[in-house]
């Protein structure tokens, strides 16, 4: 196989990147596998470096180190190019990564799951996502709602940083917050609710490990919309910590189906897939399954 082309992000997990990428590309010489750094300035610089590798054919496949951002720079390049994508968990979420059961804190594990992949790319579902601002591609989830308002509360958070600004941004928007009311297009089928938030998963994690679509799995041929029906504030805060362990099932105010095409609109609630805020509802998903080539045994 040519090269892997490497995609390091040095600011994941407050600056630690560049240290886990630099323990990946050592783990790949011991195992004869080459590689090419592609990483930039920016995931622009990276994009475009990545774009002229593949257009020279000097690589083979995509390798993406750092957190869900990372992902989704990497799930793109390699949907475009059609090669295939390995992970590295290098960020404070790491939810793509959770789902092919890659040890977060063991950089040379998730090398050697790549190194088996080599052998046979594992075809996996992926996501078609389009927003006001952009259209893209996804392996993760995507939602608008007080989900979404924490993750952009969180993104302006000093203090604390991690999974732990998810928390803290809650407790900051709860106290404000009203349901909000949605309008869900499903294979052709619409209805209208009230809910405290809405999205679609690919995969069962999101926030940095919390297990909102339990039953998601990345081979399946569908997508699961996971709706938090209107609950009272008390009673939010005796769910939220029920969905770590994707407990949050056994309340009636959730609710999870199954889906292949997906629109859903509210008043114009900003939009966050895979740790990263894309835009403003409505956003619409496709699922394409088994499009993505995945490096992983």
């Amino acid at each position: 196989m040519k090269p892997l082309g490497v995609i390091i992000n040095p600011a994941a997990n407050r600056g630690r990147g560049n240290l886990i990428g630099d323990r990946a590309l050592a783990a790949f010489r011991e195992a004869g596998v080459k590689t090419i750094d592609l990483s930039g300035q920016s995931a622009s610089d990276a994009r475009e470096r990545a774009n002229q590798a593949l257009s020279a054919s000097e690589i083979g496949a995509i390798v993406a180190i750092g957190g869900d951002g990372t992902s989704q720079l990497g799930v793109n390049i390699a949907m475009e190019h059609s090669v295939p994508i390995g992970l590295v968990p290098a960020g404070s979420g790491n939810d793509q990564v959770r789902e092919i059961g890659v040890p977060l804190g063991d950089p040379d594990a998730a090398v050697l799951n790549i190194v088996e992949g080599m052998k046979k790319p594992k075809p996996v579902d992926v996501m078609w996502v389009e927003t006001s601002a952009k259209s893209f591609w996804s392996f993760g989830s995507v939602s608008a709602g007080f989900d979404a308002l924490c993750a952009k509360r969180a993104n302006s958070l000093r203090w604390p940083k991690g999974p732990n600004s998810y928390v803290a941004a809650m407790l900051l928007e709860l106290p404000s917050f009203e349901p909000i009311r949605y309008k869900i297009e499903a294979d052709g089928k619409t209805r209208e609710i009230k809910a405290m938030l809405c999205g679609v998963a690919n995969v069962k994690n999101f926030g940095g490990g919390m297990k909102i679509s339990p039953e998601s799995e990345m081979q399946d041929g569908e997508l699961e919309v996971f709706i938090l029906h209107e609950v009272s504030r008390p009673k939010l805060l005796k769910i939220f910590p029920s969905v770590y362990k994707g407990e949050h099932i056994r309340y009636s105010e959730v609710e999870i189906f199954k889906a292949k095409q997906i629109r859903i609109s509210n008043d114009g609630f900003p939009v966050s897939c895979d740790g990263e805020l894309v835009g403003n509802a409505p956003f619409s998903v496709t699922l394409h399954p088994g499009k993505l080539q995945l490096l992983s045994k």
